[in-house]
């Protein structure tokens, strides 16, 4: 037996939702897409690494990603950074799997409003400050991604929520 919930279908202890692809309107409440737009040489991007904290310095690392994720997939966690933006641009043409959503009033993931994209070859993303997200997975491997944010040395600089039941993801039909 099935039940339609806003974004996606219940089945058993498994909520569904289903992958779009990546576009700045959709993913504008999280954060911005990286990409090129319009004709100028440059297209300025917005990262916030500090949030008016003196403690906090911008970090930049390369994150690999080994094994490809293929749908449909499961996210069983979800994480959020309570003192910068975060970054991810992928080293190649890559496709990755963006899954995002907004908060609860508790601060615990609003699962409801859940959101899974498809980020395309030439888009990363800057999730902004306390934005709750699935771990970085690509839909190939190797990947790699250069990531940023900002980080401090005087409290945790990642949050991490175990979902209650798995949220699947697979493409529309």
């Amino acid at each position: 037996m099935s039940r339609w919930y806003p974004s996606g279908i219940y089945w058993g202890r498994c909520v569904i939702r289903i992958v779009k692809k990546l576009n700045q309107t959709d993913f504008s409440e999280f954060g911005d897409v990286i990409e090129h737009r319009g004709d100028q040489r440059r297209s300025p991007l917005s990262i916030d690494f500090t949030k008016d904290r003196a403690d906090i310095h911008r970090a930049f690392w390369v994150s690999k990603v080994v094994e490809a994720t293929h749908l449909p997939a499961q996210i069983k966690f979800m994480e959020r950074h309570p003192y910068s933006d975060q970054a991810f641009v992928p080293l190649r043409d890559t496709r990755f799997l963006v899954v995002t959503c907004p908060s609860n009033a508790d601060g615990s993931p609003d699962l409801e409003g859940l959101r899974a994209y498809e980020a395309g070859p030439g888009q990363g993303v800057t999730y902004k400050r306390n934005v709750w997200h699935a771990p970085l997975s690509a839909f190939t491997a190797p990947a790699e991604f250069f990531v940023t944010m900002g980080v401090t040395d005087r409290a945790a600089n990642d949050e991490f929520y175990e979902l209650p039941i798995p949220i699947a993801l697979d493409r529309e039909a």
